[in-house]
């Protein structure tokens, strides 16, 4: 499949959702109107506007350049089955405990064969998306139900 292909479809399927995100504020509550609806906005503009150039970029490309998505495709679908379950299980285990089993395990079965590294990467992403939304924004991730007894 040729690169020019693949990011006109990107450029197409991008824009459209710049449209559905910005249509998405009409649903707001008033309360939100000139707070987040103004964000959401601002960034289904600039999604547009940079998918809009990405596409005419595209379309004056040269159509010879071939892509190959993945060299292993087995491992690959390997890779997106795995991401799968990680969200599902995310739903039982909760964010932080899933993401500390998940990524040093996938980081494991791509190759990555530094332990200790892998482990202190996980703890530190972990932490930064904890603090990030759990902190800052004041948005809840998703907490274990098994330990937590919480109703599914």
């Amino acid at each position: 499949m040729s690169k020019k292909y693949i990011d006109i479809v990107l450029s197409i399927f991008f824009i459209v959702l710049a449209v559905l995100l910005y249509r998405s504020t009409a649903t707001f509550p008033k309360s939100a109107l000139f707070t987040t609806a103004v964000y959401i906005k601002f960034l289904s503009y600039m999604l547009a506007i940079a998918s809009f150039v990405q596409l005419v970029i595209s379309s004056r490309s040269d159509a010879s350049i071939k892509v190959i998505f993945a060299r292993d495709p087995k491992k690959f679908f390997i890779l997106i089955l795995s991401l799968i379950v990680y969200v599902w299980i995310m739903r039982y285990l909760g964010f932080i405990l899933s993401t500390l089993i998940f990524l040093p395990v996938t980081m494991k079965y791509m190759g990555y064969n530094k332990f200790l590294k892998s482990i202190l990467i996980t703890a530190g992403i972990t932490l930064f998306v904890y603090i990030l939304f759990v902190k800052l924004f004041e948005i809840q991730l998703p907490e274990a139900t098994i330990i937590f007894g919480a109703a599914l």
